[in-house]
């Protein structure tokens, strides 16, 4: 009688089922506040919203202002701004803040002229940034890459993340010979590994009528490759369910694609993005489990799947692992709560998140 009672505990101890994986939510938006009268108000009633839906992190995909200074006061008071989150915020730079920096007066004429209230000294100073002399010797410009290292400075000095709580993450300069892209961050929760690639929506903040433009945006560009692989290596070892990778621009346009991408890869195969977008695809198709690519930029709530190539009605498509979420943005200021369940295969669900 005991052993066939040991032998039933055995089988049912064998039949019982897997411990059930983590599931949790996190938060996605981004293109916030770029009318402050208006914005504000609103974005701070957002952020309200996202605190009480208890997300366990929120990430920030950039383009925290319009058209404002880049200086160390106007970066500061952003980080004041992710301070309202009550949880762990990861941010990752959009082309306003650090790749289409202007100059105040710029600035100023253009904000009066899209309000419809320019003045004829406005266009004149505005009509002729839009020539060949000023664009080759990029008039009106006020420093970018000073604001990038000052991004670099107020965001990123430590290796954890902003907001009124922080959590480690993982800074690709403490992990690897690449020094300079404190903002490429990784970090791991409930099975899931995600990471951050400095991309802005500006073509990748590549400008070829300046030297130093140029060589930056080659740096970081296979900086950011280098962190991909790092990532999905990580996520091998770790044998993760799925991958999320968040940055700022949106590599696609509505156009249909080739047999890259389903698609149409914004610049093709000669554009800014075509080696992040490479990158991503292939190293995705490798990895073989959900893949999800968070991005802003367009200011337009899509969820698709851009890399997904039909073979027909026999094959499978190529790349359908791969998902894309591109959030909000200003004048809508909503973000998108993303749940996160690995005993599903598509682990990843979206709901919009607003008052």
């Amino acid at each position: 009688m005991r052993h066939w009672m040991v032998g039933l505990a055995a089988a049912f101890a064998l039949a019982a089922p897997a411990a059930q994986a983590e599931t949790f939510e996190f938060v996605a938006l981004g293109d916030t506040a770029y009318n402050p009268s208006v914005d504000y108000p609103v974005y701070e009633a957002l952020i309200g919203r996202i605190n009480k839906a208890k997300p366990a992190f929120t990430i920030h995909v950039g383009d925290t202002w319009g058209a404002l200074p880049c200086t160390e006061a106007q970066h500061r008071s952003i980080l004041d701004w992710f301070a309202k989150y009550d949880h762990p915020v990861v941010y990752t730079p959009g082309d306003n803040e650090w790749a289409d920096c202007r100059k105040a007066d710029v600035l100023e004429a253009y904000s009066r002229y899209v309000s419809g209230k320019a003045t004829p000294a406005d266009l004149g100073l505005l009509m002729p940034l839009r020539g060949l002399d000023a664009g080759m010797s990029m008039a009106g410009f006020d420093d970018p890459i000073g604001s990038l290292g000052l991004i670099r400075k107020v965001f990123f000095s430590k290796p954890q993340s902003v907001g009124g709580r922080t959590m480690p993450l993982v800074r690709q300069p403490d992990v690897s010979t690449f020094k300079d892209t404190l903002e490429n961050t990784r970090w791991e929760k409930g099975g899931v590994v995600f990471a951050t690639i400095s991309v802005p929506g500006s073509g990748n903040g590549f400008m070829i009528q300046s030297e130093a433009r140029a060589a930056e945006a080659v740096a970081r560009n296979r900086a950011n490759v280098e962190w991909l692989k790092a990532t999905f290596a990580e996520a091998k070892a770790r044998d993760a369910k799925a991958v999320v990778v968040a940055l700022q621009a949106s590599m696609f346009t509505d156009g249909h694609g080739d047999e890259f991408s389903g698609k149409q890869l914004r610049g093709g195969n000669e554009g800014a993005f075509y080696f992040v977008a490479l990158a991503i695809r292939d190293l995705s198709e490798r990895f073989g489990k959900p893949v999800l690519v968070i991005n802003g930029d367009f200011h337009d709530f899509i969820v698709d799947r851009p890399f997904m190539v039909s073979q027909g009605e026999v094959k499978p498509p190529r790349y359908a692992n791969i998902t894309r979420l591109q959030v909000h943005g200003a004048p809508e200021l909503k973000a998108v709560k993303v749940g996160v369940d690995t005993d599903t295969p598509w682990v990843f669900s979206f709901s919009p998140l607003y008052n």
